[in-house]
């Protein structure tokens, strides 16, 4: 198991859970503000205009981006290639989507790879967080995660060719 597994198996949901408690409901379920089911996240809500983040330290803000990179683009990736299979999708999953700020941005959807670029900004002066170093930990734990996910819960769709589709959006290349 190596470190962003462990992150992820163990971390990541809680991290989640604190990131979320400090949006207004307004934000956090833009898209949704009746039932209160499916969380969104405005890009503000990732820079250092809002303290939501500083509850991570570097380290991991980089393995909270990086978990949240996939959780996104998994989403992202069933939506646009199996769309008749969605609703299920979301009714198991509850992933977030990443949309703009408010108004007007906030009817648009932005690919994950643009949390990296705003996750980057904070507001205590640190260093930008090595994103790329922890998304290589994090291909091996994500595939496997994702096959496992489609085998066991919607057996209808190939793991294996829809993580084909998630690894076509991959912002950062293994460095030889």
């Amino acid at each position: 198991m190596n470190q962003f597994s462990t992150y992820y198996n163990q971390q990541f949901r809680q991290d989640l859970n604190t990131f979320f408690s400090g949006i207004p409901d307004e934000s956090r379920f833009h898209e949704d503000r009746k039932e209160k089911n499916i969380y969104a996240i405005q890009i503000e809500r990732l820079t250092g205009k809002y303290p939501h983040l500083d509850f991570l330290n570097n380290e991991q803000k980089a393995f909270f981006g990086v978990a949240l990179y996939f959780t996104i683009l998994v989403d992202m990736v069933c939506y646009t290639y199996y769309r008749q299979d969605y609703s299920y999708f979301q009714n198991l999953t509850r992933y977030p989507k990443f949309i703009g700020n408010c108004p007007g941005g906030c009817r648009y959807h932005f690919h994950p790879s643009r949390l990296f670029e705003f996750m980057s900004h904070n507001r205590l002066g640190r260093k930008k967080p090595e994103f790329s170093e922890v998304f290589q930990l994090a291909i091996p734990v994500m595939s496997q995660e994702v096959r496992n996910f489609f085998q066991e819960h919607m057996w209808q769709i190939n793991g294996k060719l829809f993580w084909e589709k998630c690894s076509a959006e991959f912002p950062f290349r293994r460095s030889s």
